[in-house]
């Protein structure tokens, strides 16, 4: 069944007038954001959604458009790809406190190898709710050489644990069956975060009607 099947039958009607509205200065952040992801995900109009997330980023200050602009901008959806852009677009989501377009700011900071500006993008958007960001923060203070911090890689990956990340879970019951620099063997938090691991394991496989033995 089609997405657009499973949607009251005005509600493409409604978008349309939003659209409207929006294009013309109206309407309000949350509700211009609904008629780009309409534009984006129902329709497949990757330009008119370039069109409406830009013009709510910059008009409304919205974080959330901000970050789906900056996705099109380097995906090259709905125009060329543009990598300066997008990251001007994570930056303003970012700014605006989502979380998600200040994960993407660090991923790009990595990308070019800056680590500094990297690790304060992710670390913001770890204390901003991204259970991605948080795991990624434990991934790099396990890293061997100057950087590791077992300790606090830990400390990242049980806020990511906590917040349903299974890979985290994973990584944070081979730290205790296996201990580190700073982290001691806990036998009893290893069965903790194996079992922690195997039930949101289990819980995604039945989200997509996947049988996990």
């Amino acid at each position: 069944m089609e997405l657009s099947e499973t949607l009251p039958k005005d509600y493409e009607e409604r978008m349309v007038s939003a659209s409207v509205d929006c294009a013309g200065g109206k309407g309000d952040g949350d509700a211009c954001h609904a008629v780009g992801e309409f534009f984006s995900v129902i329709r497949k109009d990757y330009a008119a959604a370039r069109e409406t997330y830009g013009k709510n980023c910059e008009a409304r200050k919205h974080g959330a458009s901000c970050f789906a602009l900056g996705r099109l901008l380097l995906g090259g959806r709905g125009g060329a790809a543009d990598e300066a852009r997008g990251e001007r677009a994570f930056a303003a989501g970012c700014d605006r406190g989502h979380a998600p377009a200040c994960h993407h700011l660090g991923v790009l900071a990595f990308k070019r190898k800056d680590d500094a500006a990297a690790l304060a993008h992710l670390e913001k958007a770890c204390d901003g709710g991204d259970a991605a960001s948080c795991y990624v923060l434990g991934g790099y203070f396990l890293r061997p050489g100057a950087a590791k911090q077992p300790a606090k890689a830990r400390e990242f990956l049980e806020i990511a644990c906590d917040d349903g990340h299974a890979p985290a879970c994973h990584n944070l019951a081979v730290m205790m069956k296996n201990g580190d620099v700073g982290v001691p063997r806990d036998a009893k938090l290893f069965d903790k975060y194996a079992a922690r691991t195997r039930e949101l394991v289990a819980a995604a496989g039945a989200a997509r009607g996947v049988r996990v033995a």
